[in-house]
């Protein structure tokens, strides 16, 4: 299950609309639902709370009003470093013949 602490993409009408850091999660009276309060990192910021379902909260897509919404994992840190791009070696080296070359010594 997600913890405290983790940053996470709130995902609207299947689009990537903010991010939030999760600042809370506790049990509700209702069994098998959790009180969940996100800091949305918005201008200004903002602290909402959801009440939610364990599935929910680990990514599974549902509805409020009738709006699709989904609580999308980010990369760790770390997993932006861009890779250097790998060029494809288009040219065929020469092979140079070992024995070649002692024949020429001697």
């Amino acid at each position: 299950m997600r913890k405290i602490g983790d940053l996470v993409s709130i995902v609207i009408d299947n689009k990537p609309s903010v991010y939030a850091r999760i600042e809370g999660i506790d049990r509700d009276i209702k069994p098998h639902w959790f009180q969940v309060r996100l800091l949305f990192l918005s201008f200004p910021p903002q602290e909402i709370t959801w009440i939610l379902k364990e599935e929910y909260i680990e990514g599974i897509p549902f509805t409020m009003k009738d709006v699709p919404l989904q609580i999308a994992s980010l990369p760790e840190p770390g997993a932006f470093h861009l890779q250097p791009e790998k060029k494809p070696n288009n040219h065929r080296a020469q092979v140079i013949s070992l024995e070649e070359l002692r024949k020429k010594k001697e």
